[in-house]
């Protein structure tokens, strides 16, 4: 955004901010007087707030009050921003939330891109979607559905996009914890909420339809949800029924160019002048996929009497993925010559461009990839409500498994032709190459270099119970009691199983593999400085349907890959929790103040079996090895709001959080090499040892959980139903973190080894601030066409200074680096404009710069000569993205919907420092996908 945007956005902003607005507009084009106070707003229940089991039904989080005595139903945008207020103002903890504006309908595409307009939430982005969420800088969210913990296969969490947003009724991001909420997220945890049959007063039939054109594949998927839901009365009381049915389909294609992270220099030798710098590899990839998401979930209600409600329900959620990667990798290393040199003029030791001749051939490959998950889940359970007490107990199974199929064919082109290289091209920089008289459409430029499978099928199941016990007390000093416990059982396995065929004669033509050959699709649609945009690759589809042809000919076995045992383990944990938890609250004159006091505690007992393989000079053996471990955390947390008047309150929190380590993390599997013959110098942070030792490489069942103190404080102003301008800043002080290094220790059998495992790393702090302001002009005097603007603008800055591994702590002279994937500066500007009839929506979210990875250079380098390497970091430049959406709605049961998503069609830009005095070379390009869709929703 320019200078002049962000000054307009600015004033916009304080200028709202400074309006009390007195009316609220209505549906019908009317307006109502409204109050400014908390008795007036809604104050839907909360997962940390009035209920004590998160798991049980909840009263709708938007759904409006049924028209009649002199109530208003409010719709849309102005609704769903109304509700996601009110959660945020009444949640006894630190929740921001997004609240669908109508059924089947988040504010975007994807649950995760939803998430990214919450303040202090980062994403990624890449695949057609968002990913990544991370909280204040933290990782690690737990993700709970309905209350409930919810996983994908052996891993911890579940990605938010796997939840397709037209089943999500809403999202909620606890920024600080309670005792109450379920354990397992250091950065918090967003709970998907789902839909359920008392939700609506009937019947109810909603869901939408539409199809979305993908720029750069030139293709089309569709998307749609139905939901069916009412509710009887009957002779034992009251039932309700929901189903609900979503499908949600992708077919990208991203486009990157590279360059590689290894920085030659230039000699005599090369026939130009020495001690230029330049990158000595290129490459480009095209990464597409047709993924789909199917998903179905079921609820069913029963209040036999009105203190007891029974309910039950079930998830499913799938993906499947289909995904074609092409690869060209171009070499600027070998007996090569150079021509045409021109330097960089601000750097004249940096190469800008030049002509390569008698370099390495150029290889690649064409990927075949097929995954697919399959996640159940099936719980119910009661609560009941006695005048002030509630009990409350809820049991779930959850079933999951994915399974990962890669056949990948590799090739090298049949001669080395002169190319000419750019590596700062067009005005999103970055490298460019080209072949002077080489056809890279021609099948005969091409030879077959071997041929890759790999399999991994990964699974997880669980039972977990709870019971909750809530006691309203009054309105003295203890307000409320809560305390619970919890169980839960959890299995994971993990199989995996590779084979790679590298052994034809040389010079075998592609074009004799049995597999069809094409061009590939053309990428970098928003950019044409790259000239070579396609080439020769295998068919996906062809691989797939030959793959007996294909292992015949390359001389692999017949079938999948075998699992190789130390790729494998089976582990099961069981986890008991306990809380207990009092609301206090106390008045000082006109201040009132409430808050949490809690703490709860977790013993966590974990079990893995897996298998040490043993390699000596002429044998291999594998030996079983189990692991256990059992620890108990404890979790405190407090907190206090204090009402400053109507409308302005202020929070205090301290918590503690805690993930435990994955599942592969943990596996006591270890590869052991031969004993080595000499007398290598080892240097590890104890100094230097010489003597005889092993190498080896595997997990850590002795890692510790990733923990986090926070600190959280907030000042919150709500001048309206849907208007509010809050401020907040926060420290986490976590631990722990996991990162892969070299370890030496003493074994009882096979003594001294240098070991490659996952250790815990030392402490990272993140602190920050983040301001929030959202209104609609609500103003009066103004006409009421006007008042259909709105305007949402939030910002957050996060400072976050880490260790690494141990290896690289020591390079870095124990000095503390920004965390991986945390942009200093983020910020959200969303400009609305609604009316029953018309609703538009462009939003904009900008991420600065941060860094993607660390990763070591000069690792040929002396192993004692510490000094000359050096741990640098891959940084993603800053970038904004800009989404539009708009509604007309010509009937009220029928509205049609537009969206497009990345207007600017602007690329991911990498960069990476390679020399002391901070010159840097561009690391990657990526050009994501822009999306055009279209569709209806109807709802009777």
């Amino acid at each position: 955004m320019n200078t002049k945007a962000r000054l307009c956005a600015s004033v916009a902003a304080i200028t709202l901010a400074t309006v009390t607005p007195a009316t609220a507009q209505t549906s019908d084009n009317s307006t109502v007087k409204t109050k400014v106070g908390g008795q007036d707003l809604p104050k839907p229940t909360t997962a940390s707030d009035q209920n004590a089991n998160p798991a049980a039904p909840q009263p709708s989080l938007q759904e409006s009050p049924a028209e009649g005595d002199g109530e208003i139903v409010v719709t849309g945008l102005r609704r769903s921003l109304e509700s996601a207020q009110a959660i945020k103002r009444n949640s006894d903890g630190i929740v921001d939330a997004i609240v669908a504006e109508d059924i089947g309908k988040l504010p975007d595409t994807f649950a995760s891109s939803a998430l990214a307009r919450v303040s202090g939430v980062q994403v990624t982005r890449g695949g057609g979607e968002s990913a990544g969420v991370t909280v204040r800088g933290l990782p690690d969210l737990s993700t709970t559905y309905n209350g409930r913990e919810i996983f994908t296969a052996e891993g911890r969490f579940v990605q938010i996009q796997d939840f397709p947003a037209g089943t999500v009724a809403a999202l909620e991001v606890y920024k600080s914890g309670t005792a109450n909420l379920i354990e397992g997220g250091i950065g918090g945890q967003v709970n998907v909420r789902g839909r359920r049959p008392f939700d609506f007063n009937g019947f109810e039939v909603s869901g939408s339809a539409n199809g979305v054109a993908w720029e750069q594949s030139g293709k089309t998927s569709w998307n749609g949800n139905l939901l069916i839901s009412d509710r009887w009365d009957t002779g034992i009381g009251e039932m309700g029924l929901l189903l609900n049915g979503s499908f949600v389909g992708i077919d990208f294609l991203d486009s990157t160019r590279e360059q590689s992270l290894v920085i030659g220099t230039t000699s005599a030798a090369q026939g130009t002048a020495p001690g230029i710098r330049y990158p000595d590899a290129q490459g480009l990839f095209y990464g597409g996929g047709h993924r789909w998401r199917p998903s179905a979930n079921a609820a069913f209600q029963w209040k036999p009497t009105p203190e007891l409600e029974i309910y039950a329900d079930g998830l499913f959620q799938g993906f499947r993925s289909e995904d074609t990667n092409r690869y060209m990798f171009v070499p600027i290393f070998g007996d090569i010559r150079l021509s045409n040199v021109v330097t960089n003029p601000d750097h004249p030791s940096q190469a800008q461009s030049f002509t390569v001749s008698n370099a390495v051939a150029p290889d690649g490959y064409s990927g075949s990839f097929h995954g697919k998950t399959d996640t159940y889940q099936a719980g119910g359970g009661a609560i009941w409500k006695h005048d002030k007490l509630q009990i409350s107990a809820d049991i779930a199974y959850t079933d999951s498994k994915y399974t990962a199929d890669l056949v990948n064919i590799d090739n090298t082109f049949a001669s080395s032709p002169v190319r000419n290289v750019s590596f700062d091209a067009g005005k999103d920089g970055g490298p460019s190459f080209d072949f002077v008289n080489f056809d890279v459409t021609n099948p005969a430029n091409f030879l077959s270099r071997g041929f890759y499978q790999e399999l991994l099928v990964v699974s997880g199941k669980d039972v977990q119970t709870r019971a909750d016990v809530q006691y309203d007390v009054g309105e003295g000093f203890l307000r409320r009691i809560q305390f619970g416990v919890r169980y839960n059982d959890r299995d994971a396995t993990r199989d995996r199983g590779t084979d790679y065929r590298y052994n034809l004669p040389a010079g075998i033509p592609l074009s004799s593999v049995p597999v069809g050959l094409e061009s590939t699709n053309a990428g970098f649609n928003y950019n044409s400085v790259f000239p070579v945009r396609t080439f020769v690759a295998a068919s996906s589809d062809s691989v797939r349907q030959n793959l007996p042809q294909l292992r015949t000919f390359y001389g692999a076995p017949a079938g999948t890959p075998v699992f190789n045992p130390t790729e494998n383990f089976v582990a099961n944990e069981k986890a008991y929790a306990a809380y207990g938890q009092v609301k206090y609250g106390f008045d000082l004159g006109s201040i009132t103040v409430d808050g949490l006091v809690g703490v709860r505690a977790i013993k966590t007992k974990t079990q893995i079996a897996g298998f040490n393989r043993v390699l000596t000079a002429n044998s291999e053996s594998f030996v079983p090895t189990t692991q256990a471990k059992d620890y108990t955390d404890y979790l405190p947390n407090v907190s206090a709001r204090v009402g400053l008047s109507d409308e302005l309150q202020l929070r205090l929190a301290y918590t503690q959080t805690r993930t435990r380590p994955n599942f592969l993390s943990l596996n006591p599997t270890l590869t052991i090499d031969p004993l080595r013959s000499d007398n290598t110098p080892i240097v590890n942070n104890n100094g230097t040892i010489t003597q005889t030792y092993r190498t080896a490489n595997g997990g850590n069942p002795n890692l510790t959980p990733l923990t986090s103190n926070n600190y959280d404080a907030s000042l919150e102003y709500y001048f309206s139903r849907s208007g509010s301008l809050t401020g907040a800043i926060f420290r986490r002080d976590a631990q722990g973190f996991i990162f892969n290094s070299l370890t030496l220790v003493t074994d009882p059998v096979y003594g001294l080894l240098q070991i490659n495992q996952p250790v815990n790393s030392g402490n990272t702090r993140f602190q920050g601030a983040e301001v929030s302001f959202s209104s609609f002009l609500d103003i009066d005097g103004l006409p009421d066409w006007a008042k259909g603007f709105g305007l949402q603008a939030n910002g957050t800055y996060v400072d976050s200074k880490g260790d690494l591994s141990p290896d690289f702590n020591r390079l870095l002279g124990n000095r503390r680096v920004p965390f991986n994937g945390v942009s200093k500066w983020t910020y959200n500007v969303v400009a609305l404009y609604e009316r029953p009839f018309f609703s538009a929506r462009l939003a904009y979210n900008y991420r600065s710069r941060f860094v993607s990875f660390y990763s070591q250079e000069n690792l040929d380098v002396d192993p004692a000569n510490v000094a000359d390497r050096r741990v640098r970091g891959t940084y993603e430049k800053g970038r904004g993205q800009l989404d539009f959406s708009t509604t007309v709605t010509p009937i009220p049961s029928v509205t049609l919907a537009f969206d497009i998503v990345n207007l600017l069609g602007n690329p991911l830009q990498r960069e990476r420092q390679y020399d002391d005095a901070g010159d840097t070379y561009a690391r990657q390009i990526i050009y994501l996908e822009r999306t055009y869709s279209l569709g209806v929703r109807f709802r009777f």
